[in-house]
């Protein structure tokens, strides 16, 4: 069984160093129909904004139209945890994950690369392992995602997961693939 680790973030910017509301993950195999391990970390806003996270005013209005489920869940000052120990966790998870998912390459784990090197660690990804959901929900099949639950972080890992699963699902049934 591979395990591969669907992430994403909830954030104040869409900038390399935008500062993180939330973290979650899944660990998942696209080869097959259920999701693994979960991650949901809220992170300590005033260590980032020590470290001079970005937080960009146009996506603090985007947030202001969000559903209020959304908004509460990724504002909320419960239980957050300070930036480094929550990388500390984060990293712990990620442990024997062959591949690292985000929706879009140029966003969830580019932000975390951007927070590692911060802290002065290492990724627990090399260039090769990372995925995008944006490429292969693109290809004309349809990952067949819900849209409950949209704007949490663990809530959107899931749903991209068992997309990514869809696809690999349609694409195995066409005789392509593994």
């Amino acid at each position: 069984m591979a395990k591969h680790c669907m992430i994403d973030l909830e954030t104040l910017s869409t900038a390399p160093n935008a500062l993180v509301l939330t973290l979650g993950a899944v660990h998942f195999d696209p080869e097959a129909n259920e999701i693994g391990e979960e991650f949901y970390i809220r992170l300590n806003v005033e260590d980032q904004s020590a470290l001079g996270r970005d937080i960009d005013p146009n996506t603090i209005d985007w947030w202001a139209k969000q559903d209020q489920a959304a908004q509460d869940e990724a504002f909320s000052d419960e239980d957050r945890v300070p930036l480094k120990d929550a990388i500390d966790q984060f990293h712990k998870f990620t442990k024997g994950c062959s591949a690292f998912w985000s929706h879009g390459s140029t966003f969830d784990l580019i932000i975390l690369n951007d927070i590692y090197s911060q802290l002065n660690k290492t990724v627990p990804w090399n260039y090769w392992q990372m995925r995008d959901t944006r490429t292969i929900f693109d290809i004309g099949l349809s990952p067949n995602m819900n849209k409950e639950g949209l704007h949490n972080a663990l809530e959107d890992a899931m749903r991209q997961a068992k997309g990514v699963q869809h696809i690999y699902a349609q694409l195995r049934k066409a005789g392509i693939g593994k």
